[in-house]
């Protein structure tokens, strides 16, 4: 099968998938319009996709934020087209522009049309008159355009007939069982912007120092003076609550090399406020990590409660305490389930799931 994707950017939770893919002997072209630092093109080059000279006028003009307009170059995208002859185009949509134009150039080639999409259960399932429940109602029920999404896992058929749970694939990496240690190792990843809760990882790492022997680790994508600004602080801040023999902190770190990160660290945290689908979780998982994320995470349902990580309140320092603390008294719980929470990930977020309701999506009518 010939699939085209299609991504504002490359991001690191589709290396999994598009691997999966190949592996299947499918032939797959990626094709995107923004490019990262931190990228991981191990199995897949991504492709510059153009842009229209509606779009380019658009930005330069009006200033506008590079996706919200956007519209491929069409007689280069028609092209390329023309010359692979996808037999089923997914796409994360830009905008709705972009959106009706391939449901447009469905009239004139025969590929299957799907919307990879991140929106939360309240967005998709829960009946009201907003302009995004209108919009999936007409795509998926009478447009009768499949839509899938790796962070809903219960997908309830009342008003959306193609809503398929394709999981997140990630590399099952487990590490052998460490032995007994006083030292308590956590990880945290994300981009140096605020809503990613740096600060609020620190001060619980500052509480629980005064107990136990705590080693942290930060790691940060910095692309623009915003994001520099915030490194900044962080670095001052781990400075003033006394943490340099804690807290070790990089930035810009190559995908390819993460995995090394997750098998040095026993908790892997997630204090964000309001990420769609990090892979980081999923990531951590497939290492063997004990997890922590916040309850509006949109990848918060690979975790079980208890026995391979917690869910903490959002943007909440007390919440977050405990349950760090929590990680730390269960360890040797979590060590004694090692064998069954390798299963329970393996089953949820390994190649053979990922492509057997991959097929389900693509074969069903």
């Amino acid at each position: 099968m010939k699939i085209l994707i299609i991504l504002p950017r490359f991001h690191t939770n589709y290396v999994g998938s598009i691997k999966a893919l190949k592996n299947q002997g499918n032939k797959v072209k990626l094709l995107v319009y923004n490019f990262g630092f931190t990228e991981n093109y191990e199995d897949t080059k991504p492709q510059f996709l153009k842009e229209n000279v509606i779009t380019k006028f658009i930005n330069s003009v009006f200033n506008i934020k590079l996706n919200r307009y956007y519209l491929p170059n069409f007689k280069t995208f028609r092209k390329l087209i023309n010359r692979f002859k996808p037999d089923t185009i997914i796409i994360r949509p830009y905008n709705k522009l972009f959106s009706i134009y391939l449901i447009y150039l469905r009239l004139f080639y025969k590929f299957g049309l799907v919307f990879y999409n991140q929106s939360n259960e309240k967005n998709l399932y829960k009946f009201n008159l907003s302009l995004k429940f209108i919009q999936f109602f007409l795509i998926n029920n009478i447009l009768k355009i499949k839509i899938y999404s790796p962070i809903i896992k219960h997908v309830k058929k009342l008003y959306f007939k193609k809503v398929f749970f394709i999981p997140f694939v990630s590399k099952i990496s487990f590490r052998n069982k460490k032995k007994i240690s006083r030292i308590y190792n956590f990880l945290m990843i994300g981009k140096f912007v605020e809503k990613k809760n740096h600060e609020m990882f620190l001060k619980s790492i500052k509480n629980l120092d005064d107990k136990f022997n705590i080693k942290a680790t930060i790691i940060g994508e910095v692309s623009n003076s915003e994001q520099k600004n915030e490194y900044s602080r962080i670095k001052s801040l781990i400075v003033k609550y006394k943490l340099k023999k804690n807290v070790k902190i990089f930035i810009n770190v190559n995908h390819k090399k993460i995995s090394y990160f997750y098998k040095k660290n026993d908790f892997f945290i997630l204090p964000t406020y309001g990420d769609l689908a990090p892979i980081t979780i999923i990531e951590a998982l497939g290492h063997g990590c004990m997890v922590l994320c916040s309850k509006s995470c949109g990848t918060k349902n690979y975790i079980k409660q208890g026995f391979n990580g917690y869910i903490f309140q959002d943007n909440n320092q007390k919440s977050l305490d405990k349950f760090m603390l929590k990680l730390i008294k269960n360890k040797k719980k979590f060590d004694k389930n090692f064998d069954n929470n390798k299963t329970l990930i393996t089953n949820l977020i390994g190649e053979k799931n990922f492509i057997k309701k991959f097929n389900q999506m693509i074969m069903k009518k």
